[in-house]
């Protein structure tokens, strides 16, 4: 019994020497930047390293948030008592059901980030010249300071504090990051958000294409580089502007997952963990109220668009769709999560529709019993719907949403609908019985989540090997790639390409006086044999 002590009592000294520590800010401002960064602290807490959240309340209205489940993790609630005091709420976002702002791909992608920056400034301001807080960090003395570059302020004062920076990102890609860590362009790889992809492809799209990442480039470099200006004036100078930050970290983290995203060009610096955020329920019981609806009808379908756009706020035509396939489709039962009491429309509402304003959807999409997931699209309703192979009908609203219901649905287990064509309630009510009832979606579905359920390198394992080789060697000067460095001209060889073809010219001018030197010979020569 001594012996067996001892050698635990060893094993967890050993365990202890190779745990590193990490600090993790997840900024509280919208629900899936959170779940992901909090997911993020217990990937890392669960193999056994020391994991402290930061936690900078950008918004008061969540109330105390609580996602990471590692009961080791020191979560520390920052609070800002000085903000402003204006209450943000998912109502705020209602304009993007119906905004040609929002859905225009130059406004759409600039606009947004307008209103970020001015959102994220009260926070921002208060991080960074917070004395105590930078004391109480560089006190912890963390091997890795883990965070998002959505608002780029936390990894500004990770900077200023000299620390090991570890960037993500919680969508897909961040076109801006991407190319300030040297990769190509994404054009003639991935569609943007309102083109088509593949064959369909046209030349409209492809002008269209350029556009849109043009302005999306423009758009997050625009908020970097006006948070850089606040940060570099905060700190009397004493930070690094944002592309040098990324360029310079070992690894740049994105929630893309390349078995189901669009095959981009990547360097080794970009990590892609799409899906360590999923956890497959095992052996999860439904409550019984839960368990009762899906045993109501031969068929059972889930709608949530999310937490950022509540359905209770859709426009009034859209709504009238959906009643009406509601009505259309009787042998089906509906689980609508609607997050507001409304007896007017509840009235309206066919017997077959329960609404909840809350639903457990993992276990939902776990159970067979359910059949299709109707989705706005959101990265993170993306990967569970994904990963349970649930067929799905995503009808996106703004943003990446649109992406992502591209990248599923080339799989041919989820169908693509525009929110517009929600009025449209024939059409839509033949997409879903469409879903429901042709078997092809299923099984594309379920190869789908087969594939991703045994692809070569686990998402989780991905994030938790390059965070710890991040933690121990630091800065990796191997992996940056010099172009970085590179002017317009000298990025795209523009002067090498003008040097050569300036010697194309010159050999080709060569080559006809030659020519024209030995056909004059030989005219001279035949002239005289004449």
């Amino acid at each position: 019994m001594r012996l067996f002590l001892f050698l635990s009592t060893l094993f967890a000294l050993y365990l202890n020497v190779l745990a590193h520590n990490y600090l993790v800010v997840s900024p509280v401002f919208g629900y899936s930047h959170i779940k992901f960064m909090n997911k993020v602290a217990d990937t890392l807490a669960d193999a056994g390293h020391n994991v402290t959240l930061l936690q900078p309340y950008t918004y008061e209205h969540w109330g105390t948030i609580r996602l990471a489940k590692n009961k080791n993790i020191e979560i520390v609630d920052y609070h800002n008592k000085d903000a402003p005091n204006h209450e943000q709420s998912a109502s705020v976002f209602a304009f993007f059901w119906d905004s040609e702002v929002v859905n225009n791909p130059i406004t759409g992608a600039i606009a947004p980030m307008f209103i970020l920056y001015n959102e994220f400034k009260p926070m921002c301001d208060k991080i960074l010249t917070d004395k105590e807080l930078h004391k109480w960090i560089l006190s912890k003395k963390f091997d890795g300071y883990v965070a998002e570059a959505f608002d780029f302020c936390s990894l500004f004062l990770g900077d200023h504090l000299k620390l090991n920076l570890l960037p993500m990102f919680s969508t897909i890609k961040n076109v801006p990051g991407s190319h300030a860590i040297g990769e190509p362009s994404l054009l003639n790889y991935s569609p943007s958000l309102h083109t088509n992809y593949g064959p369909e492809q046209t030349v409209f799209d492809r002008i269209q294409d350029i556009t849109a990442f043009t302005s999306f480039h423009y758009a997050f470099s625009n908020l970097y580089e006006r948070q850089y200006n606040l940060a570099y004036s905060l700190l009397d100078g004493d930070v690094r502007p944002w592309r040098e930050i990324l360029q310079t970290a070992t690894f740049f983290f994105y929630n893309n997952n390349p078995y189901i995203g669009f095959p981009m060009p990547t360097l080794p610096k970009s990590v892609e963990i799409g899906g360590f955020t999923i956890d497959p329920p095992k052996n999860v019981k439904l409550d019984e109220d839960f368990d009762k609806i899906l045993n109501l009808r031969k068929s059972t379908v889930l709608i949530s668009f999310g937490t950022v756009v509540q359905a209770a706020d859709m426009p009034d035509r859209f709504k009238d769709g959906l009643v009406k396939m509601f009505t259309n489709l009787p042998e089906t039962t509906f689980i609508f999560k609607y997050e507001v009491e409304d007896d007017a429309f509840s009235k309206r509402l066919s017997e077959n529709v329960i609404l909840k304003k809350w639903v457990p959807q993992p276990a939902l999409l776990a159970d067979p019993r359910l059949n299709v997931f109707i989705t706005h699209g959101g990265l993170g309703s993306t990967l569970e719907v994904a990963y349970a192979g649930k067929p799905s009908v995503m009808i996106p609203i703004f943003g990446d949403q649109m992406l992502n219901a591209k990248m599923l649905s080339r799989h041919g287990g989820a169908v693509s609908y525009d929110k517009y064509e929600l009025g449209d309630s024939e059409k839509l009510t033949k997409t879903v019985q469409e879903v429901i009832s042709n078997p092809k979606y299923n099984e594309n579905a379920l190869l789908l989540a087969d594939i991703l359920h045994n692809q070569p390198i686990e998402p989780k394992d991905n994030l938790l090997k390059h965070a710890e080789f991040a933690a121990r060697f630091g800065r990796v000067h191997a992996l940056e790639p010099y172009n970085v460095h590179y002017n317009f001209i000298k990025y795209y060889m523009l002067d090498a390409y003008t040097i050569l073809i300036f010697c194309l010219f010159v050999f080709l001018y060569l080559i006809h006086l030659v020519v024209k030197f030995i056909y004059k010979r030989l005219c001279r020569s035949k002239s005289k044999t004449d």
